[in-house]
């Protein structure tokens, strides 16, 4: 039995899902899930593989890509010239058209 699932799970209802549902929920491939499942969070019952609401989360926060300076603490702090050289929201402008390419008929 694994000792950790209480410290992550907070399921009020058995909600399992197999392989082909936890990829739908995910929106990934089930291939993914398989090539790694012994990194990701999941129950082993019998021979089959499952997932609860509470493992799907957690791979999805461990899928989770921040870019830098997304979260606060990567945000350095406020002085007289560091707002001059972060771009405010309204300062920033999108790129100009991109350029189609001409369909060969």
């Amino acid at each position: 039995m694994n000792q950790h699932r209480g410290t992550y799970c907070r399921c009020t209802t058995v909600q399992n899902y197999d392989y082909d549902e936890a990829a739908s929920k995910l929106k990934c491939f089930r291939r993914w899930l398989e090539n790694n499942i012994s990194r990701l969070p999941h129950q082993k019952i019998g021979g089959s593989v499952a997932f609860c609401d509470c493992e799907l989360a957690l791979i999805q926060a461990m899928s989770t890509v921040l870019p830098d300076g997304v979260l606060t603490e990567d945000v350095p702090e406020e002085s007289p010239d560091s707002k001059a050289a972060l771009p405010n929201l309204m300062t920033i402008r999108p790129s100009g058209a991109r350029r189609r390419s001409k369909a060969v008929s």
